[in-house]
């Protein structure tokens, strides 16, 4: 796995500090509609949604409120340890 941005990236002395900082953000994604056809049908389309550009966001800094489409981050990121540091890495779709 190739790891990106690793020297702007926050470092860790162990996984359970790379945890914690994992666990206490979530992704908020905006969402756009996407027209897809609807099953069956040739001509008949609807709209859903789909997600991106998400921020990662700090739960616990000033003025945070949560919001319908916030994910916890620990959905999409986990430890993984590079160099005898730990890093929260996002897995890509596919990875």
């Amino acid at each position: 796995m190739e790891l990106y941005d690793t020297k702007t990236a926050s470092k860790f002395k162990t996984q359970s500090e790379c945890r914690s900082w994992i666990k206490d953000r979530i992704v908020r994604f905006r969402l756009k509609m996407i027209r897809t056809p609807v099953s069956g049908t040739k001509l008949k389309f609807t709209y859903v949604p789909q997600k991106f550009d998400g921020k990662i966001i700090n739960i616990g800094s000033d003025g945070f409120k949560e919001l319908v489409g916030d994910e916890p981050l620990n959905k999409y990121a986990s430890p993984v340890k590079k160099d005898g540091k730990w890093l929260a890495v996002m897995h890509l779709q596919g990875d």
